[in-house]
């Protein structure tokens, strides 16, 4: 393929079409909106850039010579291939087009990332959203930092800060309870607020050893004075919920993992200890579907928060969660 020489200017060509549409300068000039000076000062340079004259001039006339009438033809195909580049890259910079990869996973991922997706899609319909499970959370910030994610969904448990990367930006999102769920039939009333050491002697089941759920939960029992009887340890929310609702124990879990089943009460803590769920990207990226995304996900949270007001047996006037951010 041979390259182009770059001596083509896009204004001049639509001037030649505007010229040739109107038959002469002057009533290119109106049209344009430039003075006739302007408009034969254009036409000169495009011929000395393609070293051909484009017009013949009479004394009181123009008319495109054959070149002029190839030239037009030509520049009406680039001028519609620009016009039609300018609308795409447009669509890019508005998000309407374009592509956003998400990596989350656990409970935002169960009830943030589908209400987030169900407003993208009718919003920008034609964007390329895609989900990926990433359940580690140090491998998805490595993933976005590396760019194989463009946006995680990363949790910080009140006692367990994550550490802040340089070139990774960290937005909250979401601030939430922790809570203990326990059988519906046990002592107690969901929404109740109680400390942490009225259930000192239930059996416990807690997220995998060494996960920030598990680290966190143990400070917490060390700092209210008795070590805690661990039974069982998943990460998954569904499994420490079926755990529960067949009283083989007791958990501590996000306001994110509640359920709506009615075997499983939840009771609110004193001075509640608290998680945050941060949305993560790069800091170099400046993909317009980030801003888009996130705001989608501030509105499912707000969705979710509105949802736990009376999703339980009680009314809760105090949300067990609320709203990080713009």
């Amino acid at each position: 393929m041979r390259w182009v020489k770059g001596n083509l200017n896009i204004i001049n060509l639509r001037t030649l079409q505007m010229v040739i549409n109107t038959g002469s300068h002057t009533g290119a000039a109106k049209k344009l909106g430039y003075t006739t000076s302007a408009v034969s000062q254009q036409i000169a340079a495009l011929e000395k850039a393609l070293g051909v004259e484009l017009f013949e001039r009479g004394p009181r006339s123009l008319w495109p010579t054959p070149a002029g009438l190839a030239m037009s033809a030509h520049a009406d195909v680039i001028l519609r291939q620009v016009a039609r580049a300018e609308d795409e890259m447009q669509a890019y910079a508005s998000g309407s087009q374009g592509s956003l990869r998400i990596g989350a996973s656990g409970t935002a991922a169960a009830q943030l990332v589908p209400r987030a997706l169900s407003r993208l899609a009718m919003r920008y319909a034609t964007a390329d959203i895609s989900v990926e499970d990433i359940s580690l959370q140090k491998g998805l910030a490595t993933s976005v930092l590396e760019g194989l994610t463009d946006l995680g969904i990363i949790y910080e448990y009140g006692r367990v800060p994550i550490p802040r990367l340089e070139g990774l930006v960290l937005q909250p999102i979401l601030d939430e309870e922790l809570v203990v769920i326990s059988a519906a039939h046990s002592a107690g009333k969901t929404g109740d607020k109680v400390p942490l050491e009225e259930f000192a002697q239930e059996n416990w089941i807690t997220n995998e050893v060494g996960s920030a759920g598990a680290e966190n939960f143990i400070q917490m029992c060390e700092q209210a004075g008795f070590e805690p009887n661990i039974g069982f340890h998943s990460n998954d929310f569904d499994v420490i919920r079926g755990l529960v609702k067949e009283t083989i124990g007791v958990a501590l879990v996000p306001a994110l993992a509640l359920g709506i089943d009615r075997g499983i009460a939840f009771h609110r803590l004193l001075d509640p200890p608290r998680r945050t769920v941060h949305v993560a990207h790069r800091a170099s990226d400046l993909n317009p579907l980030l801003g888009v995304t996130i705001a989608a996900l501030r509105e499912a949270a707000e969705d979710f928060i509105d949802w736990t007001k009376d999703a339980f047996e009680v009314h809760l006037d105090n949300p067990v969660a609320f709203i990080v951010g713009d």
